[in-house]
């Protein structure tokens, strides 16, 4: 039943009442007029403007006391001799219970897939603190887990996919390291001390780009490289590769750049070719061999730009008979290159080429070689080998000879592996840890274990003495695989 007309008018006269009331109220209490803030007034530190500039290992923190020295060493990307292999003799566990290897000590990280290296006890990452915008290369004990120390600067990031992906190198002497934006940075590796820093872009920007920059989209991949006590790099740009001199800073030698060729996101590998001992660096546009003898240090020795996809990550491997592999991401597949050597100098062939439906490829990790073999997990655009362990022959790297098979497949196939005498330790994207025994050109696998609920554990695995240290995305941990 609808209300009447009189109902209706004294309904609305006690809502008037109540409004009138309620603003005289609101107009009664209202708060005293604002006034500009004057900084210190409140008692709060001033806000310091942040420059542009960045100011590559401005700051330091000592966070706690060396505890323990544990043998084993993983001094740079692909270990000591550059191959992914661990020549230590630590005896290793050939099996564990269900739970898998004993997790030692993890560490909280910002987000990224930059892998560890380990010298004389030490644990060295470079890392992004996301919440202070700042690179950050920590120091932990090997033994513990315990943070030494944190040498840090401010650069502003975007998150581009993870932030940080490179690996130091360490010697007795230094430590080198390059962040996502490609700053250099050379200290000490107990105390931490800055010793020099470059920054890439600056110094070797391309005019007309913005900022002149020379980092690859997904921020810098390119772990550095020491030899000798001289920090090789490839910045492109306004040079293919240099070398500084790791105590002074210095800037040694540099090849021209007279091909334009562009930084990769993978990493410089030296080697033996022809008798002649050169840094061969895969770049975008580009593969290249500059000389590491001191007799012509820096020359280009020979260049070919017949294999150049747009994108590259995994770094190439030497293959023997002066031939060397090198792989594409996002389907590109692989290529033979054969390099020799007349009276008018060295030549870069490209043999055969394939795509990843063809041949062996790897879109992230770069290939292990065992003896005649090579051993990769193939990428998931590889047709019927898509995310499986395979194993090639060097002579042949269109046939494989043993796969994982399908009931076997490994996350996107970006995940990490690792060899130690005759065991693969190979992680997937999630954080599952399965061990494979090698014997010749196969594979057996022995056990797998949910290490972490992980995401995204595409960081390069490291082994020191008993321990295999692993990362996901936001996690950093120490097991014990020793027997």
């Amino acid at each position: 039943m609808l209300p009447d007309k009189k109902n209706i008018i004294f309904i609305f006269l006690i809502i008037t009442v109540f409004g009138t009331v309620f603003l005289w109220w609101i107009f009664k209490n209202q708060p005293l007029p604002l006034t500009e803030r004057i900084p210190g007034m409140d008692g709060r530190p001033a806000m310091k403007a942040r420059s542009d500039t960045v100011n590559i290992g401005e700051f330091f923190d000592t966070l706690s006391a060396m505890d323990a020295l544990l043998p084993g060493d993983w001094p740079r990307f692909r270990g000591v001799d550059f191959d992914n292999i661990n020549k230590d003799t630590t005896p290793l566990s050939e099996k564990w219970d269900t739970a898998g290897p004993a997790i030692i000590w993890q560490a909280t990280l910002g987000e990224g897939y930059a892998g560890p290296a380990v010298h004389n006890g030490r644990v060295y990452l470079l890392d992004y603190n996301e919440r202070k915008k700042a690179d950050a290369l920590r120091c932990f004990s090997l033994s513990s887990g315990k943070e030494l120390w944190r040498r840090w600067y401010y650069v502003d990031l975007k998150r581009n996919h993870g932030y940080s992906r490179t690996i130091p190198a360490v010697t007795d002497k230094y430590v080198v390291t390059m962040g996502p934006r490609s700053h250099v940075m050379c200290v000490d590796p107990v105390s931490g001390k800055l010793l020099w820093s470059l920054d890439l872009e600056k110094e070797f920007g391309i005019p007309g780009t913005e900022k002149g920059r020379i980092t690859p989209d997904f921020y810098t991949g390119q772990c550095p490289l020491i030899d000798n006590d001289v920090a090789v790099l490839a910045p492109g740009g306004k040079a293919l590769m240099i070398g500084v001199d790791c105590a002074s800073g210095k800037i040694i030698w540099q090849t021209p750049n007279t091909d334009s060729l562009r930084m990769s996101h993978n990493s410089i590998m030296p080697m033996t070719i022809q008798g002649k001992r050169m840094y061969v660096y895969n770049a975008v546009g580009g593969v290249s061999g500059v000389s590491a003898e001191k007799s012509d240090l820096g020359k280009l020795l020979w260049l070919t730009t017949d294999w150049s996809p747009a994108t590259t990550a995994a770094s190439p491997v030497f293959l023997g008979n002066n031939e060397i592999a090198v792989f594409g991401s996002y389907g590109a597949g692989g290529a033979r290159i054969i390099i020799s050597e007349d009276v008018s100098g060295f030549k870069a062939t490209v043999k055969e080429q394939h795509k990843a439906t063809n041949g062996l490829a790897s879109d992230q990790q770069t290939p292990v070689i065992i003896k005649d073999c090579i051993w990769a997990v193939m990428p998931e655009n590889a047709g019927a080998l898509k995310k499986q362990l395979v194993c090639y022959k060097k002579s042949d790297l269109l046939t494989e000879v043993w796969s994982s098979g399908k009931e076997n497949r490994f996350g996107r196939g970006l995940g990490p592996y690792i060899v130690s005498g005759d065991k693969l330790y190979l992680l997937d994207d999630d954080g599952n840890l399965y061990f494979y025994k090698i014997q010749d050109n196969k594979a057996t696998l022995i056990s797998s274990h949910k290490i972490l609920k992980g995401i995204e554990a595409w960081g390069p695995m490291a082994i020191a003495g008993k321990y295999l240290i692993m990362r996901d995305a936001r996690n950093l941990l120490c097991l014990n695989i020793g027997k």
